[in-house]
């Protein structure tokens, strides 16, 4: 710019060349309008020809506005122009410029005008600079200053302007919005330009800030976390960003502290609820002892204890005896209170080193490590036995307990933890098989024991997969007239490798197993398909579980069944086992009356075995009593039985009850049974148990079946076989 202003200088000076003021019209870079009153261009210089895109020859004597003013722009221009026509100027004006191509500049005008010789207005000229890139970049600084202020007011966070380099004050806040004050207790009067350290339990910044400044300014943002004085004098923890940032020319420290007393404080209940809840992971709710977790942990390590030092480790598991009696006959307040009483009188039992845990329900765990072996073990086992067989003190009343315990002891047992807890588990059962109360060692042979029930139950749950299994049934007659009066099917396992299995075995093996439920599904659903195979118009007894009737699904289980085989309520018995406790009870009679609604019969069996018949008879809704086999051994001889038979009888009567016999054997059994007033017997005199194949013949002949006359000869063989 500079070489060719002077270039058009020299020109100027030189004959014949351009004059100064044309040279330096055509070489500045400051746009050059010369408008006469009517605003047409008398002059255009180059720079405003290079802004706009027009030639000075193409707008000459051309209004101006047209072709470089938008729309919105004009009438401010004209009243500007308009004013300087009328005398007022020198003025300055901004406004925009559109260029040929349609891009819009800013432009700052000054502007004046040239009289004539008699005063009046000769010519109007307009000198403008394009401030466009200015005018942006001072925009958009406004902008983020007011987006900044905006911000800075309207954070949650407190924060604050600290000016690091005052020298009179050390790091002196400029500013800081209501969040920073209130946090603090300040007003902001009150803070701003004070120290930074007025709000620091020492003089931090006094002391520190140099080194702060620097490492502030070095990583660009550093955050951290530290403690603010509050005005009340208390002090509390802040998270705390600082950057360095220039706020009108000013190097200044902008920093964002945020009050973290209540994350502290909610830090601080999840440490103690994760304590809480490792400690709950690892002890047993009810007594506070470790649980299974906790026991296996110390056992591991015990074990490992013991491989180094060469003595021995004892594993005493306890069952209490009858506990749940204990809870349905006292409450399971009173239960939980003596399972606590248990747990003290371990702990008040054992030494430090030893670990008093409990399994779950009634089931204990004394660790003992460095014992002698198996006989020493046994010794600690019996005094922690006779410990508990002292009555508890419960709620004023004195509750007996007693335990059976097992043994296992590592060497010579195994070193695994949960193997060795296993096998004291098993000298534990065969402890309370043995007879409560007693202390059993483990031995191998235990092993061998449950390895056949193992093997048991998997060829159990294969019958029960590939159809193994099969049923026999057993007709149930009149005892006058011989009339069939139903069957009962039997359930039957004969096994490929294991021959005969017989129910006694097996059935309780499927309670224990978990199968019962798919067990007597079974059952019950092929009774009714044979029952309705059969055409039989008389019930089908079917026995069940107190374990299947608890279930919730049982009564739309029988439901489903029967309509499956197309059959109605009146064509099928249950026969329930009288074995039940209170709890069991209370569970089976809700159940057993709703499949009562659906006209199902239902028989109470086994009755005279158990300890609370009539306490039975009471709670289930029943249509039969079934008396066991075991009360008519001798009631063909014996009066004793006759008159204990005849009185359950008449009790079956006086509750509106049919009441059958079952092990009817003889003759002089159905004879005795008659006299007594018995309705229905069932047993081998009257027919054996077979496959439905052998009684499919007998029901197409004719009814009744054939019995004895009364007072007939007496034979073992069955009449109906």
């Amino acid at each position: 710019m500079l070489s060719r202003l002077t270039a058009a200088i020299t020109s100027a000076a030189q004959p014949g060349g351009a004059g100064l003021a044309e040279a330096v019209l055509n070489v500045t870079d400051t746009l050059v309008v010369v408008l006469d009153p009517q605003g047409r261009v008398l002059r255009f210089n180059p720079a405003a020809e290079r802004l706009s895109g027009f030639s000075c020859e193409e707008l000459r004597g051309q209004v101006l506005w047209p072709f470089v003013l938008p729309e919105a722009d004009v009438a401010g221009v004209m009243a500007a122009f308009g004013a300087l026509t009328a005398g007022d100027y020198p003025n300055r004006h901004e406004n925009y410029w559109r260029t040929r191509s349609g891009e819009l500049r800013y432009v700052l005008w000054s502007n004046t005008a040239l009289l004539d010789a008699r005063g009046r207005v000769a010519l109007i000229v307009a000198t403008g600079v394009d401030v466009t890139q200015e005018r942006e970049e001072r925009r958009a600084r406004q902008e983020s200053e007011e987006r900044f202020r905006t911000l800075f007011e309207q954070s949650a966070d407190g924060v604050v302007l600290i000016d690091p380099h005052d020298p009179e004050v050390a790091w002196r806040i400029v500013d800081c919005n209501e969040a920073f004050c209130h946090m603090n207790g300040y007003e902001r009067h009150e803070l701003i330009g004070q120290s930074i350290d007025r709000l620091h339990p020492y003089p931090m910044m006094a002391e520190e800030g140099a080194e702060l400044f620097a490492w502030i300014r070095e990583e660009g943002q550093v955050q951290g976390e530290g403690s603010h004085l509050h005005r009340d004098g208390t002090v509390f923890p802040v998270e705390s960003a600082s950057s360095v940032v220039t706020v009108g020319g000013r190097e200044l420290i902008l920093g964002q502290d945020r009050d973290i007393r209540e994350r502290r404080r909610t830090e601080e209940q999840l440490r103690r609820l994760a304590a809480q809840l490792a400690h709950e992971s690892q002890h047993d709710a009810l007594t506070g002892l470790p649980n299974r977790t906790l026991l296996l942990d110390r056992l591991q390590v015990e074990l490992r204890r013991v491989a180094r030092n060469g003595r021995a480790l004892a594993v005493v598991q306890l069952n209490l005896d009858g506990f749940r009696r204990v809870n349905d006959t006292l409450g399971h307040a009173v239960g939980d209170e003596v399972l606590r009483g248990v747990a003290r009188r371990l702990q008040e039992e054992v030494r430090p080193v030893d670990t008093v845990a409990r399994l779950g329900s009634d089931e204990f765990v004394v660790l003992i490590p460095d014992v002698a072996g198996p006989p020493e073990a046994a010794g600690v086992a019996r005094r922690l036995r006779d410990a508990l067989a002292q009555p508890l003190l419960v709620e004023g009343q004195p509750v007996n307990v007693r335990a059976s315990v097992g043994v296992a002891v590592s060497p010579p047992d195994s070193s695994l933890p949960a193997n060795l807890l296993r096998q004291a588990d098993l000298a534990m059962t065969q402890a309370k098989r043995g007879g409560r109360g007693s202390v059993q060692v483990f031995q191998k042979s235990m092993d061998a024991a449950v390895h056949g029930q193992l093997h048991l139950e998997t060829r159990l749950r294969h019958a029960l997969a590939s159809g193994g299994l099969h049923l026999h049934y057993q007709p149930q007659v009149d005892a006058g007239t011989g009339d069939l009066l139903g069957f009962e099917a039997l359930v039957r396992w004969t096994d490929a490798r294991l021959g005969l299995v017989a129910p006694a075995r097996f059935v309780p093996l499927a309670e224990e197993a978990g199968l019962i439920g798919q067990l007597g599904a079974w059952v019950l659903d092929e009774a009714c398909r044979q029952a309705a195979a059969w055409g039989l118009r008389v019930p089908i007894a079917v026995n069940v579980s107190a374990l299947e009737v608890a279930q919730e699904d049982f009564t739309q289980r029988v439901h489903d069944t029967l309509r499956r085989h197309g059959l109605d309520g009146g064509q099928l018995k249950l026969e329930i086992t009288e074995r039940l406790t209170v709890q069991d009870l209370q569970r089976v009679a809700r159940q057993l009356a709703q499949v009562q609604a659906l006209g199902v019969q239902l028989s109470l069996d086994d009755f005279g075995t158990g300890q609370s018949s009539v306490s039975t008879l009471l709670q289930l809704p029943l249509n039969e009593l079934k008396l066991d086999r075991s009360l008519i051994t001798g009631v063909a001889e014996s009066p004793i039985e006759q008159r204990v038979v005849g009185a359950l009888i008449g009790l079956g009567r006086s509750l509106n009850l049919t009441v059958i016999v079952e092990g009817v054997e003889t003759p002089g059994q159905l004879q005795a049974l008659r006299e007594l007033g018995c309705g229905a017997v069932q047993g081998y005199l009257v027919g054996r148990p077979g496959p439905a194949s052998m009684w499919t013949p007998q029901l197409g002949g004719p009814l009744p079946l054939e019995l004895p006359e009364r007072g007939g000869a007496e034979g073992g063989e069955a009449l109906l076989n």
